[in-house]
């Protein structure tokens, strides 16, 4: 019987695995790169790097997305899962195509992680504050003001009202240093009319 090497854990090592598999430095066949659990393109931590993951780690959680291919039968399909670029932590594995299914629920995971009661933080309602808050310091200091100490030197995210149900969240990019989270738009309250109705009886 065969000794079988364990798969590393954690995110930062995990994205090393892949680089070091894709790079043919395993005996793993180089076309199953993609099978290897790794950081999605775009995502904290998805940078090329096959030299080692011990290299200065974050000082405080960073959420990341991992990501890998899966065959079912003919098909390729795809898993993810949050992970932390501080620390070894992972979450649960959720199926989906990566258009906000899978994705998000991993991403989600990720953040309850490094900022337990971001869904309480204050959503972005408005298409233009989501352009704007880059430039406007009196409307990011606004929206921001509730934000537990410590989290936006952190990277806390933005949480905005998605513009349709399978918008992806946003990873970190340039001019904005932190994800953006989508979530639902609160149902429209209706005025039910029962106080008219009732002043012509």
């Amino acid at each position: 019987m065969t000794a079988t090497t364990a798969d590393p854990t954690g995110a930062r090592a995990r994205q090393t695995y892949y680089w070091r598999v894709r790079n043919g430095r395993t005996r793993q066949p180089t076309e199953s790169a993609p099978r290897t659990w790794h950081i999605r393109d775009g995502h904290p931590g998805g940078a090329y790097s096959d030299l080692g993951h011990e290299l200065d780690p974050p000082e405080h959680h960073v959420p990341t997305l991992l990501t890998r291919s899966r065959r079912t039968g003919r098909r390729e399909t795809e898993e993810f899962r949050g992970g932390c670029l501080a620390c070894d932590w992972e979450g649960p594995v959720h199926p989906g195509d990566g258009y906000g299914d899978g994705g998000n629920p991993a991403v989600e995971d990720a953040h309850d992680h490094a900022f337990p009661g971001w869904r309480e933080l204050p959503p972005i309602t408005s298409v233009e504050d989501r352009w704007a808050l880059p430039r406007d310091r009196g409307r990011w200091t606004q929206l921001t003001s509730p934000y537990p100490p410590g989290w936006l030197d952190q990277g806390a995210p933005l949480v905005a009202w998605r513009r349709h149900r399978r918008e992806p969240h946003a990873p970190p990019h340039h001019g904005r240093p932190r994800y953006e989270l989508r979530i639902a738009r609160p149902p429209a309250t209706r005025p039910t009319g029962t106080d008219d109705q009732e002043a012509l009886f």
